[in-house]
């Protein structure tokens, strides 16, 4: 069975206060739900002045699902760095990491919408350099060696909690060799995870990659009826994608379609996916390697009961039978 992962931004398109909180509310309990019935991680993400309630702390997020379960992983895919304070996020995340035990995985990436970096005061331009800046200064923190003293009383996790570079180029590949790290790559990118696997061999760093499955590159939701789902339920992805897709004029992830206008777009893209309990099955059998399996139940505010009913179905129709 591959990781199955259940993805929250807890956006939607009002970003009205009670229906974040619901989402909030809701996304809590599938996980700890979940995590009883084969579900093996879940993600969070990081955007600013959405004005749609997108998750904004990743790392407090996760810690709340990380309170509430015993041996979920949460990812933070990504937490923008640039964005941090280098000391600031070295303790969030220690302090997580020691509650959780070692549950936090985080991705740090350098993101890509300019209003984000003017709302936070930091400099477009120089993101680069505030990311290798950012990574120096927290292992350095973790380390105990930090050149301004600044020290972490001590990590669950040796040498330091799980820290990943996200992207997808080969500067993110340099610099994930570079600092020793894992590579986590925002699609299936094979030329970039076989030049980070060279740089580290020239290394003598042993190599990392986390990258999407050539096959499900995208996000699965499950229904009876495929075909039914998406003329009544297609509007919340259209929204999501739609919204994403605007952010910026490159396909940045598995997640964006720009340019993105109709739900048969969406649909023929195929990022976003409604399958049956068996095509999945089926899916996940021919392939050599799927990759992660990620659902993204209650994206775009997708009603509760129908993102319920997908999660539902994973857990008692395709995990058993994949196992």
């Amino acid at each position: 069975m591959p990781l199955t992962v259940l993805r929250f931004n807890f956006a939607s398109p009002q970003g009205d206060p009670r229906t974040q909180g619901e989402l909030v509310r809701v996304a809590l309990e599938m996980a700890q739900w979940g995590e009883a019935h084969g579900i093996t991680s879940v993600s969070v993400d990081e955007h600013h002045v959405t004005g749609h309630g997108w998750s904004c702390n990743p790392i407090m997020a996760a810690a709340m699902f990380l309170a509430r379960t015993t041996t979920l992983i949460a990812g933070v895919d990504c937490a923008l760095g640039p964005l941090w304070h280098p000391v600031r996020l070295a303790e969030d995340i220690a302090l997580v990491d020691n509650m959780s035990r070692g549950r936090l995985h985080t991705t740090v990436g350098l993101g890509y919408r300019t209003v984000e970096y003017d709302a936070l005061g930091a400099d477009f331009g120089r993101r680069g350099e505030l990311m290798d800046d950012l990574i120096t200064r927290m292992l350095a923190v973790w380390a105990g060696t930090d050149h301004k003293g600044a020290v972490c009383t001590g990590t669950w996790s040796r040498p330091h909690p799980p820290l990943y570079v996200g992207g997808g180029v080969r500067a993110t590949a340099r610099r994930a060799a570079r600092f020793g790290l894992p590579l986590s790559l925002s699609d299936h990118l094979p030329d970039v995870a076989a030049h980070y696997r060279r740089l580290c061999a020239d290394a003598g760093v042993k190599p990392r990659v986390v990258m999407p499955g050539a096959v499900n590159r995208g996000m699965v939701f499950l229904h009876e009826d495929p075909d039914r789902a998406w003329a009544q339920l297609g509007e919340h992805i259209l929204w999501e994608a739609v919204t994403y897709g605007g952010w910026s004029t490159q396909e940045r992830s598995l997640m964006h379609l720009p340019g993105v206008r109709t739900l048969a777009e969406v649909r023929a893209s195929g990022r976003y996916r409604f399958l049956t309990p068996a095509e999945l099955v089926a899916e996940i059998r021919d392939s050599a390697d799927y990759g992660p399996l990620v659902m993204h139940p209650l994206v775009g505010g997708m009603p509760v009961d129908e993102a319920w009913k997908s999660v539902q179905l994973l857990a008692d129709e395709v995990v058993p039978a994949c196992t």
